[in-house]
């Protein structure tokens, strides 16, 4: 009898221990990671769904995580144009544990 309460009690621990890890892996994956790229040598000012999020010096990237689901991109030259800076508009679909990239300008 204390053989099968054994095998019940472990059988129990693992089965818990099984869908806890599958609940930590699904919760991790409601972000996924987005590469921004300045490929030119100005800067850029990049702002998500409506947010200044950081100012991007020339030719460099910048790595974040953001919720996933559809989001408005924006970058705006801050310096280095003659006439009126260049702005870029994208929409990012981000999906969870996913990694993406936006090359700008």
């Amino acid at each position: 009898m204390k053989k099968h309460s054994k095998i019940l009690f472990l059988s129990f621990f693992i089965l818990t221990a099984l869908l806890t890890t599958a609940c930590q892996k699904e919760e991790e994956c409601l972000t996924g990671k987005v590469r921004f790229t300045n490929t030119s040598s100005n800067p850029y000012n990049l702002f998500i769904d409506g947010s200044f999020e950081i100012q991007m010096p020339g030719n460099s990237f910048r790595e974040l995580d953001l919720l996933e689901g559809q989001h408005a991109a924006r970058v705006e030259q801050v310096s280095g144009y003659i006439l009126y800076p260049t702005i870029v508009n994208q929409t990012l679909n981000v999906f969870g544990c996913q990694e993406i990239e936006w090359v700008f300008p």
